[in-house]
């Protein structure tokens, strides 16, 4: 892949896959418990159309970014630049192949609602056991790609603070940006997760995640113009 390419894959891609983060989160509902199965059947199923968008901006969004980052490969020396990309691609692996609970749980969400408005009260509550399930290995996944891409954004931190690589935004060093960004996921998926809150976690990933798409986008246009 030329600069152009990587460039413009590494930026743009994690771009899409933000924006359809935020329109699943605003979906979802961004006060929503992780175990608050009704609520989350019942903002799923009505924003099925919204889910479903989100889930393709995020897949399609995180494999071109990949595509571009792999591709940086070679920027820093040593091995720590390879681990973290890898680290980054098993995560990236793992959002992408459960992304489809999402779409589940849009699709078991409207069937939730249809029998809540037809008095079945059976028939929602086992939808709602369904969904337990099915949410709880959502939550797993998703703290688990987390852990795996605070190591590598991480290990490309180490990486880059000894090359001269520079992103659009000059005055930003990329590889201590990296760092914070790899601990404070690590620090929230790990602690923060298992002795505050789910939830909390969830949101101080999203800072991260907004951080990474700086690094992203200011890398991206430094290497296409390069």
């Amino acid at each position: 892949m030329d600069s152009k390419g990587t460039g413009l894959t590494l930026s743009l891609g994690l771009v899409v896959a933000f924006i359809g983060y935020i329109l699943w989160q605003i979906t979802i509902g961004f006060d929503t418990k992780s175990d608050d199965v009704t609520t989350i059947l019942s903002n799923s199923g009505s924003g099925s159309t919204m889910i479903q968008i989100a889930s393709v901006l995020i897949s399609v969004g995180l494999v071109v970014h990949l595509a571009g980052l792999i591709s940086t490969k070679g920027t820093a020396a040593g091995n720590m630049e390879s681990l973290g990309i890898i680290c980054i691609a098993s995560a990236i692996v793992i959002w992408v192949a459960t992304i489809g609970y999402g779409i589940s749980l849009a699709e078991m969400g409207e069937k939730f609602a249809a029998a809540m408005a037809g008095g079945d009260a059976a028939s929602a509550g086992t939808i709602g056991i369904g969904a337990g399930f099915i949410q709880a290995a959502n939550v797993a996944a998703s703290t688990m790609g987390g852990i795996l891409v605070g190591i590598g954004w991480l290990c490309i931190g180490i990486a880059y603070r000894g090359s001269d690589a520079k992103g659009i935004i000059s005055f930003i060093p990329l590889g201590w940006l990296a760092i914070i960004q790899g601990l404070i996921l690590i620090v929230s998926n790990i602690i923060i997760n298992n002795f505050v809150s789910i939830e909390t976690a969830s949101q101080i990933s999203g800072i991260a995640f907004l951080l990474i798409t700086i690094w992203a986008v200011s890398r991206g246009l430094a290497i296409s113009k390069s």
